[in-house]
């Protein structure tokens, strides 16, 4: 209601259910904007199945038609429009209906709600009607999908809200008001417990809150067992109580409008338990050996499959979890009432069946095509349906032992027994029987040795051992031609966002000589160990396809020659590149001899460097693509932080552990135009750290750790213009904690000042 003239449009963007088209009511209807001079407060729903044509017929009846015949009926005088001209409108063409709109709000101050966009070209439709002739009037739209929300928004004098989940005390309010008349009245002990599962399960979801919570009114006995059974079988009750038929008709949208290609992505998010933290790459992946990634012209799979992941986050079908420094969602999660409609239609479609937690088993077929098994109920091992066309097994962490039936899953392409503990040789030895298979992970399990017939698994394309006990491949892994993603070492994350990691040295996998050559199709080596092997780092060379390398090494005088000729040859390819030296010897290698590299890996976007270095790399400057750089034992001066300063696109910048020798670090005027994230780590030398006027100017989250106080603080902090979040983690120093919280007090952005793992003041 700001006294702007210009028309202004204000987007609601949220999954579906989180009330935005009540918000959107209840704004216009509130004393302010009614008591406002606005001529029309319409409101127009664009469905789904949208149709311009009919729109537009709609608008000219509810803005034009029946205002005109109430003003005819009392005797008042007619508008713009004669009724044979209105009686036409059915006829009319939409380049016709459009200008009759034109014309008539030309001169008009309007506040209008169009409510649930779901596409970016159903706006573009809609928008050229809307004429701006600087009289003051908004547009408010609700919709889905964040995209269609930016293009609305695309203006300086627009405006996205992006409106929220309920908090735990206001769903409990919601909640108790439905069922008890009143938010006072509290439920018995002996619902309490039950009461909290089932808000658990709404997710602070207005709607979800409201429909279970008629149901529950509606039920004559109020007792911990009926509202239990509710809980327990939430699905069963989405799909035949009419109660809820509102809340399934809202969510089931969400699938509906999803193009075909999609359709099948969205029902695998039902394979996963209830607050599951999926991964994006393990996802992708996934799809990918599913088969349900269409092949895109001038794209690999892998981009084709992580534009389906950010298509989902976009339309609020996933709710993002950790939101990379880059600003790509790394991990998200399934809504726990969402996740039981894509469960429900996942059945109904023979899609994937599935063992759950409470020791139900949910089978709608004979054939099994995808099994899911999240309980460690002994009821898993007694399944009558066929599992011999079963082509996705996963098994949760909490299984206590494998299913009898494991030996018969022999058309599997996908298995993923992340986190299990109850793996044994012989169920390795079995895995090696499936030949079709394409996804493996043994992620975070007690495997410490592959089995020798691995080489068996000729079409696998990913083989995940991370976090593993792993050290070697079998010889036999020479055979696996089609691997694309070998995925091993252990990273820990060290602060809250998870924007310090740390990988342990011992948890590389050590490569020997004529086992990486015939996988010609890598793209992932990540991370691998070189000590005496200089021929190992000639067949890296061989990889034409490989985008992400990390390569840990020992001993490396006598690797490098080997090393710089492949990174040679691997220019045009590698996007993601990580040397560590490990050695902790007085008089280690350098990597010094990066200088030599004749042609350099230009296009990377993601560069990490582990070990003593006198100066960067000249060609370090025309790393023009490169978005983030991390350094640790690198020992560099302040001339290395200039030239940093000038790559274009860097967006953040990791100074780790004795990466930085100097006793201050200044972020000069101009430089590191596009960071927004810095982490600085136990540096022993440091006395200052100093932000110049100008420097930094998109910084927003600033990562500390100090060994000791600098003598001379951090300053300039308030020039950080942008600044949102300090975090300081390890090695907490309260002095330099609290002179950083006074100072932000100040700041016009009031950035959090968080202390590990809590937030600690302003």
């Amino acid at each position: 209601m700001e006294d702007d003239p210009r028309l202004r449009v204000l987007a609601i963007v949220g999954f579906g259910g989180l009330g935005k088209t009540t918000l959107a009511r209840m704004v216009c209807e509130s004393p302010t904007v009614k008591g406002a001079d606005f001529h029309l407060f319409p409101l127009f729903i664009v469905s789904q199945t949208f149709n311009i044509r009919t729109l537009f017929q709609h608008m000219i009846r509810e803005l034009i038609q029946r205002p005109h015949e109430a003003m005819a009926i009392a005797g008042g005088k007619h508008g713009h429009f004669l009724d044979e001209n209105l009686e036409k409108i059915e006829r009319l063409e939409v380049a016709e209906l459009a200008k009759k709109l034109r014309r008539y709000l030309h001169d008009k101050r309007y506040i209008m709600i169009l409510d649930d966009i779901w596409t970016i070209s159903a706006w573009d439709s809609i928008r050229c009607v809307l004429p701006d002739k600087k009289m003051g009037s908004r547009v408010i739209i609700t919709t889905r999908n964040e995209d269609v929300a930016k293009r609305c928004c695309s203006h300086p004098q627009d405006w996205i809200y992006k409106i929220q989940q309920l908090s735990d005390s206001t769903s409990r309010e919601l909640f108790f008001k439905r069922i008890f008349g009143s938010a006072d009245k509290l439920p018995n002990d002996e619902l309490e417990e039950v009461s909290n599962s089932i808000l658990k399960k709404c997710g602070g979801l207005p709607l979800a809150i409201t429909s279970i919570g008629s149901l529950l009114a509606s039920k004559t006995n109020r007792t911990k067992q009926e509202w239990q059974k509710v809980c327990d079988n939430l699905g069963s009750e989405l799909e035949s109580n009419p109660t809820l038929e509102g809340a399934k008709q809202v969510l089931t949208l969400s699938y509906d409008d999803l193009p075909y290609h999609l359709r099948a992505c969205f029902l695998y998010l039902s394979i996963f338990p209830e607050s599951y933290v999926i991964k994006r790459g393990p996802l992708v992946r996934r799809w990918i050996a599913e088969g349900f990634v269409c092949q895109r012209h001038g794209l690999s799979m892998e981009e084709v499959a992580e534009s389906y992941f950010d298509e989902f986050v976009a339309r609020s079908i996933v709710q993002p979890v950790r939101i990379d420094w880059n600003g790509k969602v790394r991990s998200c999660r399934v809504h726990e009432i969402m996740l039981e409609v894509i469960v429900s239609k996942s059945l109904e479609e023979n899609f994937a069946s599935f063992l759950c937690d409470n020791g139900s088993t949910l089978v709608s077929h004979d054939k099994i095509r995808r099994l899911s098994i999240h309980s460690s109920h002994n009821l898993v091992q007694n399944i009558s349906a066929s599992v011999s066309h079963v082509r996705s097994f996963t098994m949760s962490s909490s299984v206590e032992e494998v299913p009898c039936f494991f030996p018969q899953l022999r058309l599997l392409r996908v298995l993923d027994m992340q986190g299990c503990s109850c793996l044994s040789s012989k169920t390795l030895k079995c895995i090696c029987n499936f030949f079709q298979l394409k996804y493996l992970s043994l992620r975070k399990t007690n495997v410490c040795k592959l089995p020798r017939r691995l080489g068996n698994l000729k079409h696998l394309e990913t083989l995940d051992i991370r976090a593993t006990l792993i050290k070697k491949l079998p010889d036999s892994a020479k055979n696996l031609c089609c691997i694309k993603h070998l995925l091993v070492g252990h990273k820990v994350h060290l602060t809250r966002m998870a924007s310090v990691k740390y990988l342990n040295p011992c948890s590389g996998l050590e490569m020997g000589p004529g086992v990486i050559k015939n996988m010609a199709a890598l793209q992932s080596l990540v991370h691998i160990v070189v000590k005496e092997q200089s021929l190992v780092l000639w067949e890296i060379g061989l990889l034409q396809k490989l985008r992400k390398l990390n390569v840990l090494f020992h001993n490396v005088e006598v690797n490098w020659k080997a090393f710089v000729e492949s990174l040679g040859k691997l220019a045009s390819s590698l996007r993601s590149l990580s040397i560590h030296i490990l050695d902790e010897k007085e008089h280690s290698s350098s990597l010094d001899i990066l200088d030599s590299v004749e042609s350099p890996p230009l296009l990377i976007t993601s560069f990490s460097l582990t070990g003593k270095l006198e100066s960067l790399p000249p060609w370090i400057s025309s790393l023009r693509s490169v978005s983030r750089i991390t350094l640790r034992n690198t020992g560099l001066h302040a001339e290395a932080i200039k030239v940093l300063g000038d790559l274009p696109n860097l967006l953040l910048l990791n100074l780790y552990h004795k990466s930085y020798a100097d006793g201050g670090i200044i972020f000069p005027h101009g430089k590191f135009a596009k960071l927004s994230m810095f982490v600085m780590d136990d540096p022993e030398n440091i006395d200052r750290v100093h932000f110049e006027v100008g420097s930094v100017p998109n910084l927003e989250r600033l990562t500390l750790s100090f060994l000791r106080e600098p003598k001379d603080g951090i300053s300039g902090i308030e020039n950080l213009q942008k600044l949102k979040e300090i975090e300081f983690f390890g090695n907490i120093i309260l002095s330099v904690v609290n002179k950083v919280a006074s100072c932000v007090k100040t700041h016009p952005n009031h950035p959090r000042v968080i202390c590990d793992k809590m937030e600690y003041c302003n």
